[in-house]
């Protein structure tokens, strides 16, 4: 498939996946190239949508609607391809001290960071966050790589420079660090723990346990903790044994090992913004979806279904 009329999807992680699921909603022709997720930052992603984040426990305007929209795309994936993607989750956060924990409790009894946290899901050493969910990032690209690899859409392979500028239609880079087509992104690299937990009646599959490092159930007995980004080897080591710290603290009560690492790379900004457009000089030809950053899962679908729209018009 080469014609003027197709769109080419460079990278088929969750930028490229949902680019690739809103072209196809719309009927219009593509392909992917896509040279596996080996070293992707969707392999240590947790697709983790949290209302409250950040050391200031914030709530971001317009959170809700976004979350709705988002969740909603998800939805209508699962619904088309039959797979499960998303599940509801609750958050029970701890705080480091009372230094913290005052302001929040104060917040909380305010009703500043309500409907996400009432004064009845506070306790002596934590708080509960309602309303995050989870999409299930391997689930979702393994589901879109077989779908179109079955249907001749996906070409196992890196983009190079020459088949990009030779292709007769648009082509939107969504390699995540694979790419430099931007030079204020730059990579940075990613580290989850995969656990192994007992079952326990108290703590619930739909509960994700937070204390700055977040432990999440994945179903039968497993569990992710992380993730943290970092830029050099003495940081990532630094940080994998902070991970297994948090790990220890949080699980104190739960017998558990690890079981692997997954480490990966993804790129950021210093406004920690996603990049998503028609490159500079290029509009029209090539383009850029990438950059999306821990808040991917929330941001990518309005994202690619304005790429849905640019390329349409």
């Amino acid at each position: 498939m080469k014609t003027s009329a197709s769109v080419l999807i460079a990278g088929q992680g969750l930028a490229g996946t949902l680019l690739a699921w809103e072209l196809e909603r719309a009927g219009r022709e593509f392909a992917i190239v896509d040279a596996g997720h080996a070293e992707s930052a969707s392999r240590v992603g947790a697709g983790l949508v949290n209302p409250v984040t950040g050391e200031r426990w914030a709530s971001a305007p317009g959170w809700a609607e976004k979350s709705a929209k988002a969740r909603a795309v998800f939805r209508e994936i699962e619904l088309a391809w039959g797979v499960s993607l998303v599940r509801e989750l609750r958050i029970r956060r701890e705080w480091r001290d009372e230094a913290e924990a005052a302001p929040v409790r104060a917040r909380v009894m305010r009703g500043e960071l309500a409907p996400w946290m009432r004064a009845e899901g506070l306790e002596a050493r934590a708080a509960w966050i309602e309303g995050a969910w989870r999409v299930d990032l391997p689930a979702l690209i393994a589901a879109g790589r077989a779908r179109w690899s079955a249907a001749g859409r996906l070409r196992e392979a890196r983009l190079t420079e020459a088949e990009a500028s030779s292709w007769p239609g648009p082509v939107v880079w969504c390699a995540g660090a694979a790419e430099d087509k931007l030079p204020e992104l730059r990579p940075v690299g990613g580290e989850t723990l995969e656990l192994r937990i007992e079952p326990r009646a108290d703590w619930p599959g739909d509960v994700v346990r937070h204390d700055g490092v977040w432990v999440l159930p994945t179903g039968e007995g497993r569990a992710w903790a992380g993730a943290s980004f970092v830029r050099d080897e003495a940081e990532r080591v630094a940080r994998r044994e902070a991970l297994r710290a948090s790990v220890r603290r949080q699980l104190a009560d739960v017998g558990w090992r690890e079981t692997a690492v997954l480490a990966g790379r993804r790129m950021t900004s210093p406004d920690r913004a996603p990049r998503s457009g028609w490159l500079t000089g290029r509009e029209g030809r090539e383009g850029v979806f990438n950059g999306l950053g821990s808040k991917g899962a929330l941001l990518a679908p309005a994202l690619a279904r304005e790429w849905a729209d640019r390329l349409a018009g």
